[in-house]
């Protein structure tokens, strides 16, 4: 444990006291105030509220985050939140939750999301939103188990699905470059099993 700091820390240290004096504060992270619209296992849906609900005039969206991320990716601080900035363009906006996931659910596969939880978050939006379409916005994973659900069931009300960093093209992801000579000469047995 290093007990003198580093000119860098020095400096974000001085940097916040300063902000903290003559800035108002440091950043504001509290949350984007939601409330519960569908609490199941696995799939808790919330709806970001507004003072002035008539200035949600354009599709709703439903933020979908990958499984291993925290659902604060899409709403870090005041001033910088995709749910913030989505609230602001008009778009009543909604974000799927899937709580804690631990050893005991080790056995759902991707089917339990593809066809039970995104499809009933989506179908909650919609009807929430008065029977209008849902415009998806899935991170990484989330964006891939999206559209596999769109893809699986027709019937689903969306408009359209925003993916953002989604891996469609592993070959494309560097941290697993080591790993495809090994992959080649097994048929990709190897590192599907890993």
């Amino acid at each position: 444990m290093k007990l003198i700091p580093t000119p860098d820390q020095l400096a974000n240290a001085a940097a916040n006291v300063f902000d903290q004096m003559f800035r108002g504060g440091l950043a504001d992270l509290r949350r984007t105030p939601a409330s519960i619209i569908e609490e199941k296992p696995q799939c808790t849906v919330y709806r970001y509220l507004v003072a002035d609900e008539s200035r949600c005039r354009d599709l709703p969206v439903l933020l979908v985050p990958p499984l291993a991320a925290p659902t604060l990716c899409f709403d870090l601080r005041r001033g910088c939140s995709l749910a913030e900035h989505l609230l602001a363009l008009g778009h009543p906006t909604y974000l799927l939750e899937y709580g804690e996931i631990g050893y005991a659910d080790r056995e759902l596969g991707l089917e339990h999301w593809v066809e039970d939880v995104l499809p009933t978050a989506i179908r909650r939006v919609s009807e929430d939103s008065g029977g209008a379409p849902v415009e998806v916005v899935g991170w990484c994973l989330g964006g891939i188990m999206a559209l596999l659900s769109v893809a699986g069931d027709g019937s689903l009300p969306v408009n359209a699905i925003a993916t953002v960093a989604s891996p469609f093209d592993f070959t494309r992801v560097r941290l697993l470059a080591p790993l495809r000579p090994m992959a080649n000469l097994t048929s990709g047995v190897v590192v599907s099993t890993l």
